[in-house]
């Protein structure tokens, strides 16, 4: 595939390096700090901006069209992948935003009570007096008007307002979204819980809060009517196989035939057990506390256009030259849903997938804090990821797409070389051939061989006879074993 999406010849690592400053350092930390999959690490960080800009912006597209910047994706990883701990770093605002957000309620649902009971007193009063001086025949309209006046200034049930919602129903999402500009998130580390939710059995109401209408209702039989206008919702889904398995054999066709899955970027990361070191020092953060920052300062923006109800989100644009890239980029993939061609199996997926990249391309821009519009190089940086996650979407959901095995033996022998006698960045490391075979995951010649003719095409090793012994040995090369 000669495109602008190659296929690589071996599972390639996250692009983390592709996010601007403060989210790529923060992502270098974490992978050094958590020791996740990088995937994993890029997939959280990706939800953790989109969720802070999402009420904030909408991105202009070339086309002229305004769409949010709100992101849906799915991660595959198995227990002791230490999603939970990932998950509590990076949504540590958010979380602590919820806290304080339940807090107050409580104090306002207290005050709220005082003031109905109030209001409740003097109106049965008014009453009262009403039906009195009607009984004595006299004359009510001043009353009625009082009474009337006093209608108005009934007090109103405290909005409580959170982000971070899990095992939840479809009436809830509404309820939560009622209104004008409300922005929540459906994020979990535990995929069982939201597929078995009533939210995952409403894919139609789903696809819709990705599209963001301007209005969005919910009738209810014998009750008003639930509006939400311009709603913003995120959604995170990091599971095990087997729950998706589950999911999927009981309403796959419906999630893919709707077009709900093309809807995510999703990842299936290789895991890290078994080849992460124990650090035997305290850790040390210095830059999440800088993200942190970034979120809590976006989140009090929010949080003060919300509670003013004055909804403006800033629009940002492309500038001439990014917008040339996009244009030229659309092309490329509509070339490439032909039959035959590199999107023709996941076409529905490459049908959003320009309008993705845009959304991504202006979280990174704002959340970055750049200025003015989005710039050629951070469009590049979020094309850069969004290639990454073409490649995990046909590994998910192409019907056509299998991984070859010698790509598969590749990784395997690659993790090997690296865990077992790589000997660091500025060592020249030999190995035996016969050793590997004997001692690695692979032990078929064939195999192996074909393996190490894929590694020695991505410049991962080199592979030859000794003169001396007359033996054949890999070289491992540091540039590919220093960037696993």
């Amino acid at each position: 595939m000669n495109g602008l999406f190659p296929k690589p010849l071996a599972p390639i690592p996250y692009p983390l390096d592709a996010f601007l400053v403060i989210v790529r350092e923060t992502g270098y930390e974490l992978s050094r700090n958590v020791q996740a999959p990088d995937a994993m690490v890029g997939m959280a960080l990706i939800n953790a901006i989109s969720m802070a800009c999402q009420g904030l912006i909408d991105v202009k597209l070339p086309t002229g069209q305004v769409r949010p910047v709100s992101q849906n994706l799915l991660l595959v990883a198995e227990s002791g992948e230490r999603k939970s701990t990932l998950a509590s770093l990076l949504l540590a605002p958010f979380r602590d935003a919820d806290l304080r957000a339940i807090t107050s309620q409580q104090l306002r649902m207290a005050q709220y009570q005082a003031e109905l009971d109030a209001w409740q007193a003097k109106n049965k009063g008014l009453r009262r007096a009403i039906s009195k001086v009607s009984s004595q025949g006299k004359d009510t309209s001043e009353l009625d008007a009082e009474l009337a006046e006093h209608g108005t200034r009934k007090p109103c049930v405290p909005r409580l307002r959170y982000f971070l919602r899990q095992d939840i129903t479809a009436k809830a999402i509404m309820e939560a979204l009622q209104g004008d500009g409300e922005s929540i998130a459906l994020t979990t580390d535990e995929g069982h819980m939201l597929f078995q939710s009533s939210a995952m059995s409403h894919l139609g109401l789903l696809n819709r809060l990705w599209d963001s209408p301007e209005v969005l209702p919910l009738d209810r039989a014998g009750k008003e009517q639930i509006l939400a206008m311009n709603p913003r919702v995120s959604v995170s889904i990091m599971t095990q196989k087997a729950p998706l398995q589950a999911y999927l054999e009981k309403r796959g066709s419906v999630a893919k035939g709707s077009g709900h899955w093309a809807r995510y970027l999703v990842g299936w990361p290789a895991s890290t057990q078994g080849y992460r070191w124990v650090n035997p020092h305290e850790q040390t953060w210095e830059h999440l506390p800088v993200f942190h920052a970034r979120i809590k300062e976006l989140l009090a923006a929010y949080k003060t256009m919300i509670e003013s109800g004055q909804i403006e989100r800033e629009q940002i644009e492309f500038s001439d030259d990014a917008k040339v890239r996009w244009f030229g980029l659309a092309a490329e993939t509509e070339r490439m849903l032909r039959e035959g061609e590199y999107l023709s199996d996941i076409n529905d997926f490459a049908s959003k997938v320009m309008e993705i990249l845009a959304r991504l391309a202006a979280a990174m821009h704002y959340f970055g804090g750049e200025g003015g519009k989005i710039t050629l190089d951070t469009l590049e940086r979020a094309f850069t990821i969004i290639r990454w996650h073409v490649e995990e979407y046909k590994h998910l959901f192409s019907p056509q797409f299998v991984v070859p095995q010698d790509q598969i033996d590749a990784q395997a022998i690659a993790n090997y070389l690296r865990s077992h006698l790589w000997r660091g960045p500025s060592s020249d490391t030999f190995a035996p051939k016969n050793h590997v075979r004997r001692n690695g995951p692979v032990r078929d010649k064939t195999r192996l061989n074909d393996a190490l003719e894929l590694l020695a095409a991505q410049g991962a090793v080199e592979v030859g006879v000794a003169p001396k012994d007359k033996k054949t040995y890999i070289r491992l090369m540091n540039h590919f074993f220093g960037s696993m």
